[in-house]
């Protein structure tokens, strides 16, 4: 199958022996995450029970592997994850945390809002180690969910097994992607509006779903899998209801006047701004896999703005000119058009995003969010600042990384040549490939920014604000996609207002200290719209 015949490639370099001796693990800046399991055996399926330990003493404090486990100490199980990079040496690896006994465990991690699930991620094809979480960083700041992470250092069984992302595991909830519960007794009225997760990812391991009545670009039902409600668990009337809502949509979508037999425009099923946006961020790192896998969509009822919305993103290691494959080298062209060479998996690669990019409405909006992100978040100097303070942070275990995998100088992946030899020639590369993509946007991006229609009605700031940590104990930061001028206000849950002052630029710090722990509602109003934020003071 192709994605296997892609990743053989790789398997012939990734087969050296892991320089253990060579790359001692004594003491970091960054959380370690210890994992014993005591002649256990992780495989693919199912999760076996380890012990799991967390070191970490607080922001820019050393952690020394002596340290007791003193931010978790407790059960997890444990297995590894992905498809095909299961092939290389350094795993990546699901986690669920558990209780003595076995049982889901929910509990905050690194600053992280708590849950059971989470995801040790490897990013072995990136050399940079930077890709990945800087594109969840960047839909972040576009103001949509994206899974948080933290760097850290792992060692299982005394081995040292390098850097990795400890990062959230996609999945509805308050905190990930906050969309309604649907139980299985929701089966009319608003109730069975939402909320629904969807997916689009390879078809070949049987997936569980449904093929609507349009074709992908592979001239093929397009298929759409359940993630949530799970295919096991998700109720017939429900199943109804959403497969009617998509058809509804390309049914719009694919008309030749964006109208579909119920004089519903497509517009009227989607949050526009969400699309621009997941548009934007596969297009700016043109990813090789977007748009066709790991791609999630997810409504929310009615009751709750109930349109369609890409997201959350995930799979962002073939980005940012890394790749041959789907000619992600070449800084040139539209990865939606899937036209360059070296583009494949058209059976689950959706057409709309052509017909939307013919819709004057849509380019209009896609030009006004470009516009606002290149003067916030998408500005060269803000990018290059942003990368340069990651590795910063994460130099040292850089260093310890690549001589336990010496990946660098080396190919392991469909790389470009010639293949940059050190750290510091793949950064170069990094930063130089960025630009050289922004300025291709930034002379090709269609629309006119003055005839936008969507950014009046859709200026609800809350999808451009970013809140984090959550919870918080000391500060909590508050990230604006674009700049703002405004007022800030604290409000008790029962609508008690505890204090308010005014907020300028991009970002604005809270000093949560002043507050009792509890929740709280942050409210932001400006000239550009209005957000209202849940915060947790513990």
């Amino acid at each position: 199958m192709k994605k296997l015949l892609r990743y053989s490639i790789a398997l012939l370099s990734l087969t050296l022996p892991a320089m253990e001796s060579a790359a001692q693990l004594t003491t970091s800046t960054l959380p370690i995450v210890v994992i014993n399991t005591s002649g256990n055996t992780i495989v693919d399926e199912p999760k076996v029970m380890v012990d799991m330990g967390i070191i970490y003493n607080g922001i820019g404090q050393t952690n020394s592997i002596n340290d007791p486990w003193n931010h978790y100490n407790g059960k997890c199980g444990i297995e590894f994850r992905g498809n095909s990079t299961q092939d290389f040496d350094k795993k990546n690896y699901s986690i669920e945390l558990w209780t003595s006994g076995g049982q889901d465990t929910s509990i905050a991690l690194l600053n992280m809002p708590k849950e059971e699930d989470w995801v040790l991620h490897a990013m072995v094809i990136d050399k940079t180690q930077i890709r990945i979480p800087m594109s969840f960083y960047l839909f972040q700041r576009m103001g949509h969910y994206a899974s948080r992470w933290q760097y850290c250092e792992v060692i299982i069984d005394g081995q040292y097994q390098g850097l990795y992302i400890l990062t959230e595991k996609i999945k509805r909830d308050n905190d990930r992607v906050d969309i309604a519960k649907l139980d299985a007794d929701d089966l009319a009225g608003d109730s069975v509006t939402g909320g629904y997760i969807l997916r689009i990812d390879w078809l070949e391991d049987t997936p569980q779903g449904y093929s609507t009545n349009h074709n992908s670009m592979g001239n093929q039902p397009m298929f759409y899998q359940y993630y949530y409600p799970k295919a096991g668990n998700i109720q017939a009337q429900q199943t109804s209801y959403i497969q009617g809502y998509m058809n509804e949509f390309e049914d719009a979508v694919f008309a030749n006047n964006y109208q579909n037999g119920l004089g519903n425009r497509y517009n009227d099923y989607i949050n526009i701004t969400s699309f621009t946006d997941f548009l934007i961020v596969n297009e700016l790192s043109k990813n090789s896999d977007g748009y066709k896998l790991s791609t999630y969509m997810h409504k929310d009822k009615d009751s709750k703005g109930g349109k369609l919305n890409m997201g959350p993103i995930w799979d962002f290691d073939q980005t940012y000119g890394y790749s041959d494959v789907c000619s992600c080298t070449d800084y040139t062209g539209w990865t939606y058009l899937q036209s360059q060479p070296g583009c494949e998996d058209f059976e689950s690669m959706p057409v709309w995003w052509q017909d939307m990019m013919a819709d004057t409405l849509f380019t209009n909006h896609l030009a006004c969010r470009w516009s606002e992100l290149r003067q916030g978040p998408l500005h060269l100097d803000t990018l290059y600042q942003w990368i340069d303070a990651q590795r910063g942070d994460i130099q040292a275990a850089i260093d310890r990384n690549f001589t336990l995998w010496p990946h660098l100088g080396q190919y392991i992946w469909a790389e470009p040549t010639p293949i940059p030899q050190d750290y510091d020639e793949e950064i170069t590369y990094f930063k130089n490939w960025l630009a050289q993509r922004i300025g291709w946007l930034d002379n090709n991006m269609p629309g006119n920014c003055a005839n936008d229609v969507i950014g009046i009605k859709e200026r609800d700031l809350s999808q451009q604000v970013s809140l984090y940590p959550n919870p918080a104990r000391d500060v909590a930061h508050i990230d604006f996609s674009v700049p703002i001028n405004g007022q800030l206000t604290v409000y008790s849950t029962m609508g008690q207002q505890i204090m308010q002052h005014s907020v300028s630029g991009t970002r604005v710090q809270l000093n949560t200290h002043q507050l009792d722990n509890g929740v709280y509602l942050i409210q932001v109003r400006s000239k550009q719209g209005t957000a209202v934020k849940r915060l947790i003071v513990q």
